[in-house]
């Protein structure tokens, strides 16, 4: 068996996958795969939602789910001990939609779940959900999405995200903050914020809020909304414009560089967090995944071939010919 905890780029980072929902079924073989070939889960939290109006971020019909895959899926991950994050981070939720049977559902039965070794959570955008998940199902973690501090006008202020921290016990940064090195480094309790990593829309986006904005109304109208001014306004910003976001570091995407990551590590940050719900399947999630765990590849370490082989022939069993 590979030593792989000894072998990883960033030995203590606890990643946070994308895909609950969404890529259960390849997630589920990439994580049983990786524990019993290798003896280590490859991520310690998966988030996600099914489809349906508490559900923001990403609000595509390729997310929409039948009951039985939302069963299936909530078992998987509890049958595994790996802690769900639910996705619930509609930042137009009102306190009358919190009667949703679907919400609930999903939030008593993670919540019956939850203990002090899996602590499964809710990641939240608005009051009215935060108030019905602290006052019905108090065994759930809270966590503050990166809607909310878009959409509050939080981003670059070190004073909104010590308040966010009084009141849920994780805290996402926004992606622009990734790169403020100057506010991070005065965020004391650093394992009550979590970084994106992978996330490929520009920096410094100046229609963000309006995007999160829109998949908010949207959420509420799945079919029938109408997409038309946010296009038009998609079309008049410079995130289309593949040249500069390949070549300007102003306005690149916000994936991370191996530096970056080491200078967010070296100041005591250790949970990550990769997105991927709106990619077709999981394998570009996983290729992430282990872009960012694994060590540079190269002739003397055959870490990557060993890796990649075994987990091809897992999935296409190789055939000899007798």
């Amino acid at each position: 068996m590979m030593k792989m905890r000894d072998r990883l780029m960033w030995p203590e980072a606890e990643w946070d996958v994308s895909g609950a929902f969404a890529k259960d079924a390849v997630l589920f073989r990439f994580h049983d795969f990786c524990r019993e070939k290798l003896g280590y889960a490859p991520f310690a939290v998966v988030h996600g939602s099914p489809l349906f109006r508490w559900n923001c971020g990403r609000v595509l019909g390729m997310l929409q789910r039948t009951e039985q895959e939302i069963s299936t899926a909530a078992v998987g991950y509890v049958k595994r001990g790996i802690p769900v994050d639910l996705t619930f981070t509609n930042p137009g939720l009102q306190a009358s939609d919190m009667k949703n049977m679907l919400g609930n559902r999903l939030l008593s039965y993670f919540a019956s779940q939850s203990n002090k070794t899996v602590r499964h959570a809710v990641i939240i955008g608005s009051d009215a959900l935060y108030d019905h998940v602290k006052a019905n199902y108090p065994q759930l973690g809270t966590v503050s999405s990166i809607l909310r501090i878009t959409c509050d006008g939080g981003r670059g202020k070190l004073s909104s995200y010590l308040k966010l921290a009084e009141k849920y016990d994780k805290v996402m940064i926004h992606p622009d903050d990734v790169f403020n090195y100057d506010m991070l480094e005065q965020l004391e309790e650093k394992d009550r914020y979590e970084l994106i990593l992978n996330e490929y829309c520009m920096r410094n986006c100046p229609m963000r809020a309006y995007h999160y904005t829109t998949m908010s109304e949207q959420a509420f109208d799945i079919d029938g909304y109408d997409t038309t001014k946010f296009y038009k306004a998609l079309e008049r910003n410079g995130c289309r414009n593949l040249k500069a976001m390949l070549t300007d570091p102003r306005v690149g995407v916000s994936a991370l560089t191996t530096p970056e990551i080491r200078r967010l590590y070296d100041m005591g940050f250790r949970k990550f967090k990769l997105q991927g719900r709106a990619h077709p399947n999981a394998m570009p999630l996983i290729n992430d995944l282990l872009r960012f765990m694994l060590p540079p590849e190269n002739e003397a370490d055959t870490l990557w071939l060993e890796l990649s082989t075994a987990m091809l022939e897992s999935f296409t069993p190789l055939t000899v010919e007798a």
